[in-house]
């Protein structure tokens, strides 16, 4: 759509008029914008440049200086009708399209300094130009009963307003009465606007949320949740919340919430059909409300799932052209939720034309706030955010928006979730929507977002929501050992890229160089390219038994199988192989259903028998890598069809959660953004940009390399999208091998500082592709016990280390090297991990409040220790010693250099009192537990004993 100022919009309310007059050649025509009263024009060329941009159109008022367009009948690539227009050149020839400008995609907010663009391509290429006509039919309204004040002007009982399509409930103001809520019907079968006032209720106060904690550690200080009815009003609460519902028996209106200043007056959802035509919740029929009970359930997947709640439930039916939709909606609260959700299930009873969905919708009291609210991020998906609350549509592909109420205290937080195209009869969408608390703890104001709890107010949000809460995954992938640079055969010979019998010897040797010395062993053996038949996503004659024997080796560590599926092809000439299967059938992309249904296939296939026939043996882990073209995204790709694609990824992987297995990872790679609701439906995201590369002034290049992976997420995740959780980042983890262009630098003590910053860094998911025999090689095959040492520690940690977040500056600012590392926290037990990627020595100064992200209202002193053997002194840090958390701590780091410590509390109920070392025979065969009490797999850091605590080195 347009807006009045020829601007690219996706707001159905914000849509121009236009209206085309014959021009003097067959087939063109000049197009008047009604709104406006001027001419949309350009100026003619002898050809025109196909990049979208400012400009391309333009508005002029005189009509003897406007130029025509050549207007072409076509079908969109979802099969909707629509035209095509062309600007004249100065020869007479139709030259380009105009297009939908590809940048309103990432910033839906209409921007007059904008107008729509031209592209190289037509409608049936790409849906950004092809442009659907709707005739505005007028309509005429009959205003019964009170007052109404619409597009500035005022109608009494019995006055009729005429306007250009159809009115919406929320283009209607009534007038507002003390205590009193209003509601606007508008009667599509009578065309008549009434207002109904109902008594508003009175707003409870609620405790402050004043600190946030992550799961699986239970908020106890938020309460149990709670739902009554008082006559036609529904509320949800806890101690911290409070949000209210007026049910009017005609519809659901939301009546607001004090604690997050949310106010009276919003729709439930809003539904767009067709080319846009939107209908309020309220003018759907309404069917039955009621308030559920939800169960606790102790063996859920998701973390959330664990506790009992409480939903308001309200059922819809709509009918747009003869078809059909049902709709049930439900706001969700959760004991110990300092937010509540909204979910929307709308399934086809016929195919139903969809355009967008509006599943939030809110009114926020800026001034009773003291902050406005803002989307924080660069990227679809992002977050909206104050200093009171967090919301957003719970999907990475949403437009989640602010816009500020002229001459008012209030601003509108909206999620719009696009879908051009149309849900099929018995298919079912799911679309979810949050609005939560941040703690205050009295620095909620600071612009610096790390000295605030705003990071793990929605971190803590997120881990209880998130498909399966943050796991230790280490993984071994075969991509540089066995595969890259060899996997791209001719078609018919896939059989000589990788086999089954490299895979079972790498396997092999895994199991005696790690599991039997170390006990310890990956989660996952994953399979990177090279398996499949081009095309098919079936294995090729190198895996005669597929992978059942491989996961049966597998499984005698414990370990799990995992395979690369490229939803787009892959990369090199087997990535083109793959697309050539599909040329002609539609494309090998997700929106193409026959693609769609060979990908479900194969990864079924996968899931469901990848074992031996004693059953043993099972698949774990897909890498789907490559959603899309694009190394850097910050969205999909354009268009509909790159929307779509987007959305068929979240539908493959909703669908394998739901029927075949809910726990399996997920690792989405190229062609994924830096939107933290990505993690509702897989488990890792990828860093982004280049697989390897250098930066920095260090010559080595494997420091270098860990600068520039470093880097990446630091501008990308920690600097542009500061809320995203980086616990579960695809950095591409440890590099040791002899194949691919990577590091060459085969020093003991830099690849050691590779594999620590791997795990460091707190991603759940650490990727291992390390050649075997460089393990074995390099110091003497100390690498596989430094490995063994990273994956307990890992394991030991896994009760903070969701909580990573970033420490220091920029390992790479453009001119010099900055300290940096990571750090997590839980109120008891801490990580920090520091690197230097510089050739010289380097200091950092820092409180632990600052480096652990401590809240203002938490103060103390902590323990820190370091947890391996080998690892200097930090010339500025006493270990062992309590350190108040806000004495500032000033550490130098030689070249080169990384330390990781854990940490706890110190107070006199968890002072150490005993070292081991003096105590060595008393404690050799003791048994340990870390400070959380669970069983200490590795003999190392503060651990417990006999109800006494020790430092274990």
């Amino acid at each position: 759509m347009m807006t009045p100022y020829t601007s690219p919009t996706r707001t159905n309310e914000n849509a121009g008029k236009f209206a085309f007059y014959a021009a003097s050649t067959e087939g063109q025509y000049l197009i008047y914008n009604v709104d406006s009263k001027v001419w949309v024009s350009y100026d003619k060329a002898y050809s025109y440049s196909y990049s979208n941009g400012p400009g391309k159109a333009k508005l002029i008022s005189d009509k003897t200086n406007a130029q025509p367009w050549k207007a072409t009948k076509t079908t969109a690539q979802n099969g909707t009708a629509a035209y095509e227009f062309q600007p004249i050149t100065s020869t007479g020839k139709a030259d380009k399209y105009m297009n939908w400008h590809g940048g309103i995609d990432f910033n839906p907010v209409d921007n007059k300094t904008i107008t729509v663009g031209l592209w190289q391509d037509n409608g049936k290429q790409d849906n950004g130009s092809a442009w659907v006509l709707q005739e505005m039919v007028s309509n005429t309204y009959t205003v019964s009963g009170a007052s109404v004040t619409i597009n500035g002007k005022t109608y009494n009982d019995g006055d009729k307003i005429t306007v250009s399509g159809s009115l919406l409930p929320s283009d209607v103001t009534a007038p507002e009465k003390d205590g009193k809520f209003a509601t606007v019907q508008i009667d599509p079968a009578t065309n008549t606007i009434t207002v109904a006032y109902y008594d508003l209720p009175t707003l409870e106060d609620s405790e402050p949320y004043t600190n946030a904690w992550l799961y699986p550690i239970q908020q106890d200080k938020v309460g149990d949740a709670t739902a009554w009815k008082d006559n036609n009003v529904y509320t949800l609460g806890n101690k911290v919340l409070q949000a209210s519902f007026l049910n009017t028996e005609k519809a659901i209106y939301f009546l607001g919430s004090k604690a997050m200043n949310l106010v009276a007056g919003t729709e439930p959802f809003y539904v767009s059909f067709g080319s846009g035509v939107s209908v309020a919740a309220s003018q759907m029929t309404l069917g039955k409300v009621e308030l559920v009970d939800l169960a606790a359930e102790p063996n859920a997947i998701r973390g959330v799932k664990h506790y009992a709640g409480k939903a308001l439930q309200a059922n819809y039916t709509y009918s747009y052209n003869g078809q059909q939709i049902s709709i049930v909606w439900r706001a969700v609260l959760r004991s110990g939720s300092h937010y509540l959700r909204t979910e929307m299930e709308l399934t086809g009873v016929d195919n139903v034309d969809m355009f967008s969905i509006i599943p939030m919708s809110y009114k926020v009291d800026t001034k009773a706030a003291g902050s406005k609210p803002s989307a924080i991020g660069n990227t679809r998906g992002k977050v909206i955010l104050n200093d009171k609350i967090f919301a957003g549509l719970e999907t990475p592909t949403a437009f989640n928006t602010v816009e500020d109420v002229a001459n008012t205290d209030y601003s509108i937080i909206q999620g719009m979730w696009s879908r051009h195209t149309t849900l099929k009869q018995g298919e079912t969408w799911k679309v979810s929507a949050v609005v939560g608390l941040i703690a205050q703890d009295g620095k909620q104001s600071s612009k610096n977002i790390r000295e605030t709890q705003k990071r793990r107010s929605f971190l803590a949000y997120s881990e209880r929501e998130r498909a399966v809460p943050w796991r230790a995954n280490p993984c071994y992938i075969s991509w540089y050992e066995l595969n890259i640079d060899r996997n791209n055969a001719a078609p018919g010979r896939e059989y000589t890229n990788m086999t089954a019998d490299g895979v079972l010897d790498v396997v092999a040797h895994w199991k005696s160089s790690l599991w039997d010395r170390y006990n310890v062993a990956p989660k996952n053996f994953v399979i990177d390219d090279g398996w499949d038949n081009y095309g098919t996503w079936t294995f090729h004659s190198g895996f005669p038994r597929e992978m059942r024997d491989i996961a049966s080796q597998a499984a005698e560590m414990g370990a799990s199988v995992g395979a690369w599926l490229g939803p787009v092809g892959g990369y090199g000439k087997s990535g083109d192989y793959r697309r050539d299967y599909w040329k002609n059938n539609g494309g090998m992309q997700l929106s193409n259903q026959k693609y769609y249904d060979t990908f479900l296939a194969a990864a079924t296939n996968l899931v469901k028998n990848q074992h031996d026939e004693n059953g043993k043996g099972s698949f774990g882990f897909f890498k789907f890598d490559g959603i899309s073209a694009q190394g850097t995204a910050v969205g999909p790709d354009p268009g509909d069809t790159g929307n779509e694609n987007a959305e068929g990824i979240i539908r493959m992987e909703q669908y394998i959660r739901e029927n075949l297995k809910e726990d399996i990872f997920f690792n989405t790679t190229v062609g994924t953004w830096a939107s933290p609701f990505w993690y509702k439906i897989t488990d890792a995201t990828w860093r982004q940009d280049a697989d390897w590369k250098k930066i920095g002034t260090n010559p080595n290049d494997r420091e270098a390399w860990i600068t520039y992976r470093d880097m990446q997420v630091y501008n990308i995740y920690v600097t542009d999208s500061p809320l995203c959780p980086i616990n579960t980042l695809m950095t591409h983890g440890f590099i040791l091998t002899e194949h691919g262009d990577v590091s060459k630098n085969m020093n003991y003590e830099n690849a050691l500082n590779e594999l620590r910053c791997a795990f460091a860094c707190g991603s759940g998911m650490v990727e291992l592709y390390n050649d075997y025999k460089l393990m074995d090689k390099i110091n003497n095959g100390k690498l596989w016990s430094d490995l063994a040492d990273l994956i307990k520690w890992q394991k030991d940690n896994a009760d903070v280390l969701m909580d990573a977040h970033w420490v220091g500056g920029n390992p790479w600012n453009g001119y010099r090297h900055e300290i940096y590392g990571w750090a997590a926290w839980n109120g008891k037990k801490s990580t920090l991990t520091l690197r230097n990627g510089d050739v010289a020595a380097k200091s950092i100064t820092l409180t632990l409040r600052e480096a652990l992200e401590i809240p203002a209202n938490i103060s103390g002193k902590i323990v820190l220790t370091k947890p391996f053997d080998d690892q200097a002194a930090l010339e500025g840090l006493t270990e062992g010693e309590a350190i108040d958390i806000d004495q500032q701590l000033t550490l130098t780091l030689p070249a080169n250099s990384v330390f990781m410590f854990g940490g706890v509390e110190a107070n006199d109920a968890t002072a150490i009192k005993n070292v081991v070392n003096n105590e060595t025979e008393t404690l050799a065969n003791a048994t340990f537990y870390d400070l959380s009490g669970r069983k200490a797999t590795a003999k190392h850091g503060v651990l417990v004993s006999k109800n006494k605590k020790y430092i274990v080195r």
